[in-house]
């Protein structure tokens, strides 16, 4: 495991590492956007499930939290686990872009991580996107990423809808 300093270069925004000072504005977004979170996830996500949840084997050194901002506004967010589920391999457990900056913003935020990622030593992204969400499927069919597996619901790891792992060689 590598200390990582440095933050992805995304086109059209600023990117900085999750403060306790950004929470509110993410937290107040995640309000607003309710219904895309029920319909997508079927549930709520709270952002401290958000902050301090790593996969098995893995601790908070691990976890990259990024705030994206644009035009003096938070607009989106991407939670990262390096080397998970091995060494090389970087897990994006959490894209969101907020409502007002979607239509573009999810692509080049995807393209700046591909060169962070591989400048930090990775070889792969690896993903879990649920299956109602056309979209993001439709982006990441589209920046390459393929079909890995299927986990299906899940309801004692709160997994509420079927999730499909994808991958993409960087």
């Amino acid at each position: 495991m590598s200390t990582v300093a440095s933050v992805p270069d995304i086109v059209g925004c600023r990117v900085r590492r999750l403060a306790d000072a950004d929470k509110p504005a993410l937290s107040a977004a995640f309000e607003r956007d309710r219904e895309y979170f029920d319909a997508i996830n079927g549930r709520d996500i709270p952002l401290v499930e958000i902050c301090s949840h790593v996969p098995p084997g893995r601790d908070l050194k691990d976890k990259h939290t990024f705030v994206l901002e644009c035009d003096g506004q938070v607009a989106g967010m991407i939670d990262m686990v390096q080397d998970y589920p091995e060494p090389g391999v970087w897990y994006l457990g959490f894209l969101y872009v907020v409502e007002g900056f979607r239509g573009g913003l999810g692509r080049h935020a995807l393209r700046g991580l591909y060169a962070w990622a591989k400048a930090q030593g990775g070889h792969a992204i690896r993903l879990g996107v649920v299956e109602p969400n056309h979209k993001a499927r439709h982006l990441y069919a589209t920046e390459g990423f393929e079909f890995e597996a299927m986990r299906e619901v899940d309801l004692a790891l709160n997994r509420m809808r079927r999730t499909l792992v994808l991958s993409r060689r960087l």
